[in-house]
């Protein structure tokens, strides 16, 4: 069967979905591995391809190996040592394993100091399980990151996520076609379709969705509800041409790794932290212009959240993040309102706050961290 021309080149919403696979891990993997807490990373990607697209693009991958290979030697020039970085890469198609071999080969991206590099060419539906199985026999300090970028979706089951996340030492980054999704929901629902989203959501609580975008809503809510509140679900999506949206799901129970997550979309997206729209009379994938966030609709919620009742600094980190925004909009959003004196923060001792004082961020989140601050808007 020949392949799709989107299999072997690489076009601009194909970057962007690397683009952000790579702001996000070279953060990840820095972060992880200057930690004394975490030991070797483990990282798989189940639908690998070739590495390199016939035009040149690089695909996951050489993407990743290269960011691997910055943060092993920047740690062990820095610290003597680095934790190892073991990786599994898997295609159905023995060719693409083969070719992807010579890539990496080629342009010498890993050496065996760095950690194992394994290759398989196994179907999804067998790997997925056996996957599920190494992770939770990892050890405790270990971290696992599985990027999932199928060609289609009827193999994927949340179910399969909900595994591989299972035991807290993993995040999951899956992208779906949800604008084909989409158009056959419109058209008479596929059995694949149909099979995909009722594991999720039985169908007759399957919202209606008029537009692309609200499929990826309501699809972004339904795996959110499944997994329950433990975990982390946000979205990135990729606009190819009108109405065309495309999506990356990210997936974590830990609230550190969504932080980083939702830091590197607004990277590549400063005024929603939303996604990426192509734009024909850009030459550049990702513009440099500095652009304002647009925060309304959060501060609104932030409001509603705050407005005559206390909430610690934790709970307002965490409504933060659950509504996909940083911490630094959040300390916009409440100098301002204490700048009008609509804001009350007290110490736990019943003092006022200090101002412009926030506490809001992972390290006074963390477990053995007490809360430092109360807050509330006056009614």
């Amino acid at each position: 069967m020949a392949k799709k021309e989107s299999q072997t080149t690489m076009y601009e919403h194909s970057e962007v979905k690397v683009k952000l696979l790579q702001t996000y891990l070279q953060r990840y993997f820095n972060i992880l591995n200057n930690s004394k807490f975490i030991g070797d990373i483990h990282y798989y990607d189940l639908f690998c391809a070739e590495g390199i697209y016939s035009n040149g693009g690089k695909g996951s991958p050489i993407i990743v190996l290269e960011a691997i290979k910055n943060a092993f030697y920047a740690s062990k020039n820095r610290n003597g040592q680095s934790g190892k970085f073991h990786c599994l890469f898997n295609d159905i198609d023995i060719s693409k394993i083969n070719t992807l071999k010579s890539n990496i080969e080629k342009h010498k991206l890993h050496y065996p100091e760095i950690g194992f590099i394994n290759f398989d060419n196994k179907d999804y539906q067998v790997l997925c399980p056996e996957i599920s199985n190494r992770i939770k026999s990892i050890k405790k300090n270990e971290k696992a990151f599985i990027f999932i970028d199928p060609y289609g979706y009827k193999e994927i089951r949340i179910s399969d996520i909900k595994s591989l996340l299972e035991n807290g030492k993993s995040e999951v980054l899956l992208f779906l076609p949800t604008h084909f999704m989409f158009r056959f929901s419109e058209n008479g629902t596929p059995e694949s379709l149909y099979d995909f989203i009722t594991e999720i959501v039985p169908e007759n609580e399957w919202p209606e969705s008029k537009t692309g975008l609200e499929f990826i809503d309501n699809l972004k809510e339904a795996f959110k509800k499944y997994l329950g509140s433990s975990f982390f679900v946000d979205t990135f999506v990729i606009s190819r041409e009108k109405n065309q949206f495309f999506c990356l799901f990210f997936f974590t129970s830990h609230i550190y790794g969504f932080d980083r997550m939702l830091d590197a979309k607004w990277k590549l997206d400063e005024e929603d932290g939303r996604g990426w729209k192509y734009n024909a009379s850009s030459d550049d994938l990702f513009s440099c212009i500095e652009k304002e966030p647009n925060t309304k609709k959060f501060e609104d919620a932030l409001c509603t959240f705050l407005k005559g009742q206390k909430k610690n600094n934790k709970e307002v980190y965490e409504f933060t993040l659950r509504n996909g925004h940083l911490t630094t909009h959040t300390n916009q959003i409440l100098k301002k309102w204490q700048d009008d004196k609509s804001l009350v923060t007290n110490n736990p001792d019943g003092s006022a706050g200090r101002k412009s004082s926030f506490y809001l961020g992972y390290k006074e989140y963390k477990r053995d961290q007490p809360v430092k601050l109360y807050l509330s808007l006056k009614n």
